[in-house]
């Protein structure tokens, strides 16, 4: 069993790419200068993990970027990462309303 798809914020679903978690995880890592990228490897395994275990309650379950990212949120907490965690945390709402503003600036009335 495997997770192959996530659903984007625009409700689209992409093929699932656990690199690019593991690199949002270690440019967190970076920014706050703790942790390298062995510690982001681990962490993203970790997110992988607990996915893994909501797709066997659910065969069908797709993950969303937002429930991905909340499960890379308490794993660095979990790991002691808690700088990281605010690093990660304040750059997700930054991406999240980048987004939004782009979305916004696409709908007519």
């Amino acid at each position: 069993m495997e997770i192959t798809e996530v659903i984007k914020r625009d409700f689209t679903t992409k093929p699932f790419q656990l690199h690019k978690i593991t690199n949002a995880i270690l440019k967190a890592m970076t920014a706050v200068e703790l942790g390298g990228p062995g510690d982001a490897e681990k962490i993203s395994e970790t997110v992988y993990s607990a996915l893994l275990e909501r797709k066997k309650a659910d065969p069908a379950y797709k993950p969303t970027v937002e429930e991905v990212q909340d499960f890379v949120e308490k794993k660095l907490m979990e790991g002691g990462f808690f700088d990281v965690a605010k690093a990660y945390i304040l750059y997700r709402n930054e991406q999240a309303r980048r987004e939004s503003q782009i979305f916004s600036r696409n709908v007519s009335i």
